[in-house]
């Protein structure tokens, strides 16, 4: 892995046109200073970090092929809060002597470094003073492995990529109609029968999801599970039907068997997984889910239920109870402001045909994630006539890169207290249409890319043109990784079907 970011990184530097006047870094920083000389890196250059600094300097020495230590010409140095406020704020300052990164948590300087790794061009690091922090708290990116399964390898190679970029939250959307794919110990069909892909099982083991897990936060990922109730069920309905409607496809409401189900699923979730969140999707349910249940019309006249948006508001409200009970905080799809979720659900809004649930909802007190289909679904085309899913996604036109930059997570007409309630950005990657790693790869970068230039970037106007001088290079990089990123209209020839 060392000796191909090595490659990549000197590809990155020859690619890089000569006229350009900053280096190609993505995401911008807010402020880069050129300065006169550069440092060298030599066989002898030691990265210095000491206590809490030292996981970040030996992770960059290794990076970089040096040796770490605690006296050495590239710094990583731990600041009070005073000086740097914001805990992924760094500021890092290159001249001809030193380097030297300062941040006041090991995020900062784990930010900083890969800002670091972007600057070096054959060696040498044009003396510069930047001083960066992000916008959002929230840098996202959601991979669908419930449809089509992508096993622990591949999402390893998706965690260094984010980490180069700066995102920091990882979903997995675990399940679905498809697939379950997460072992759960305490109910072994949801794996022996909900896994089964062409009559074999695939899913992550406990030990493999941990160390995913781990492998993620080593470099400040947090792995968010996402597991889908009331609807999107099919895969748990073929192994446990008596906990499902009829149709085998959404949880029964009315059985009071289903919430110990649930407690018992969420509670080894929560085990596994020790991000604050957890993710239960309800999204999607149809006004027919539940119709002619016998049950489900008893609970509806003993709790005054009128509709199947009260019904399932009564799930969730039983689901969200639950998931705090195990300390973790809800998160759910914008239905859920429809079905009254509990103030302290995080939001992710998609549905870009309902401007007023988003709107209810930042009025409401939710927390929010922006996750417009239009603007952030990355399994839809990126150019005309490329392959992609066929939905309300592609209003506006394909999800180009300069769709991307153009859009703000903010709505125009947000007032500052609105903001305050969106926590960030997230991009979803879904594969009812991508089965191979390699058309995985090409529907995720470089929009990937993309994402984190709006992510961590200051509210501002975007350089397209400007935005794809710098990130030619950086494709070229993730290609050297053994990554297929999309150059242009011509690589989508591969995964046209007629």
């Amino acid at each position: 892995m060392m000796f191909v970011r090595l490659v990549a990184l000197f590809l990155l530097a020859m690619a890089a046109e000569p006229a350009m006047a900053a280096p190609p870094l993505i995401p911008m920083p807010i402020s880069m200073i050129p300065n006169d000389g550069e440092f060298r890196i030599t066989d002898a250059t030691i990265v210095e970090g000491k206590r809490k600094a030292a996981p970040t300097a030996a992770y960059l020495a290794n990076s970089l092929g040096l040796k770490s230590g605690t006296r050495g010409t590239i710094r990583l140095k731990l600041v009070s809060k005073s000086v740097l406020p914001h805990p992924e704020a760094y500021r890092l300052n290159v001249t001809p002597r030193e380097v030297r990164i300062e941040a006041s948590d090991p995020r900062g300087l784990f930010y900083g470094a890969q800002t670091l790794w972007q600057l070096i061009d054959k060696r040498s690091i044009a003396a510069v003073d930047i001083r960066d922090e992000p916008r959002f708290k929230w840098r996202g990116l959601l991979i669908d492995v419930a449809r089509h399964f992508f096993d622990k390898k591949q999402m390893v190679q998706i965690i260094d990529e984010m980490a180069a970029y700066k995102l920091n939250v990882l979903k997995l959307h675990l399940t679905d109609y498809q697939g379950w794919r997460i072992e759960i110990p305490a109910y072994p069909k949801l794996t022996e029968v909900g896994s089964l892909v062409d009559g074999k099982p695939r899913y992550f083991t406990t030990g493999e999801m941990q160390e995913i897990v781990k492998y993620a936060a080593d470099r400040h990922i947090m792995v968010v599970p996402e597991i889908e109730m009331p609807g999107h069920a099919g895969a748990a309905a073929r192994a446990y039907p008596e906990y499902f409607d009829e149709e085998g496809g959404a949880f029964n409401p009315a059985n009071p068997n289903t919430y110990d189900f649930v407690r018992g699923v969420l509670t080894e979730v929560a085990r596994i997984f020790p991000a604050p969140y957890l993710h239960f999707g309800g999204d999607e349910v149809g006004d027919e889910t539940w119709v002619g249940m016998a049950a489900v019309d008893k609970l509806k006249a003993e709790h005054g239920l009128k509709s199947t948006d009260e019904v399932e508001a009564y799930f969730g409200r039983k689901v969200v109870a639950i998931i705090e009970s195990l300390g973790k905080r809800p998160m759910a799809w914008d239905e859920q402001v429809d079905a009254a979720a509990p103030k302290s659900v995080v939001i992710q809004w998609w549905r870009i045909g309902k401007p007023d649930v988003l709107r209810a909802a930042a009025n409401g007190g939710y927390d929010l994630v922006m996750s417009p289909a239009n603007q952030l679904y990355f399994d839809y085309p990126q150019g005309p006539g490329e392959p992609g899913a066929p939905w309300e996604g592609n209003q506006g036109g394909p999800q180009s890169i300069a769709k991307i930059l153009a859009w703000d997570p903010f709505p125009a007409d947000f007032t500052p207290a609105e903001e305050s309630h969106v926590l960030g950005v997230e991009a979803a990657v879904w594969t009812e249409f991508i089965e191979t790693e390699r058309y995985l790869q090409f529907m995720t970068f470089p929009r990937m890319l993309a994402l984190a230039e709006i992510a961590w970037r200051q509210k501002g106007a975007r350089d397209e043109k400007e935005f794809d001088a710098r990130l030619q290079p950086h494709i070229e990089g993730l290609r050297a990784r053994g990554i297929n990123a999309r150059r242009g209209e011509g690589d989508a020839y591969e995964f046209i079907t007629n």
